[in-house]
């Protein structure tokens, strides 16, 4: 299911994915939001948006079961489909789990219940954990968060550990809680030698893989001082 095919109020999105290399087809900000939280965590492997449940035979007998009426198109049966299917590593082993991200008000929707009823009960069946995540956190302030850290894939910045090993040491000792992360970063630049374009994306990077843990619910942004996470936040 991709972008185009979907209605939208603007809140769709194609992405491509850090790890992957794919395009990935949002439909909404929450899962916009969602698929950039599963991406930053170092077990993830692939994510798979909008995955079909291509057994019929077992989404219609679910359907019947639990008083749902599948959808169909042009006299055919329509797949259910998954908002992500997540493959992680785990202990060394790969491992599959599937997450539904709904607004709260569709949560609580008697009619989309019982659609993911089907889904989790065709998951339960092969051994797969589904999620119906919860949203409740999820705005605008934080996809932006995710999304101006992320900033550092789209310049094509690429990883070197022994600089962001002394970029973090001196993120921690100049770092002021009423500094603005642009004056910060300038100070950085001028310690580390190295160009401001450079201390930008290494504070992205290093945010983004949690080496430094801005806060999702406040604003990042050069202009403003950084926020840091007092609290994991749970996905």
């Amino acid at each position: 299911m991709k972008v185009r095919e979907v209605p939208s109020k603007g809140t769709s999105a194609i992405t491509r994915g850090v790890s992957t290399g794919r395009s990935h087809h949002l439909l909404s900000e929450l899962e916009a939001i969602y698929f950039f939280l599963i991406e930053r965590r170092a077990c993830t492997v692939d994510l798979r948006e909008q995955w079909p449940i291509l057994d019929f035979d077992r989404t219609l007998e679910l359907c019947e079961r639990f008083g749902v009426r599948h959808t169909a198109r042009g006299g055919y049966p329509e797949p259910f489909t998954i908002d992500l299917l997540i493959t992680e590593r785990v202990d060394g082993e790969l491992r599959y789990r599937a997450a539904s991200v709904k607004s709260p008000e569709d949560a609580h929707d008697p009619f989309v219940r019982q659609r993911l009823a089907v889904e989790h009960a065709w998951c339960l069946e092969r051994g797969i954990p589904w999620t119906l995540v919860d949203t409740t956190q999820f705005d605008k302030t934080m996809l932006e968060t995710l999304r101006f850290m992320r900033t550092w894939f789209r310049h094509r910045y690429v990883s070197d550990s022994s600089l962001e090993d002394r970029f973090v040491e001196q993120f921690a000792a100049a770092y002021s809680p009423n500094l603005p992360l642009g004056e910060l970063l300038a100070k950085l630049s001028k310690l580390l030698r190295q160009p401001v374009t450079v201390m930008e994306d290494a504070f992205r990077y290093c945010a983004w893989s949690n080496r430094i843990q801005p806060s999702l619910v406040h604003p990042l942004a050069l202009n403003a001082p950084v926020v840091l996470r007092t609290e994991a936040f749970d996905v």
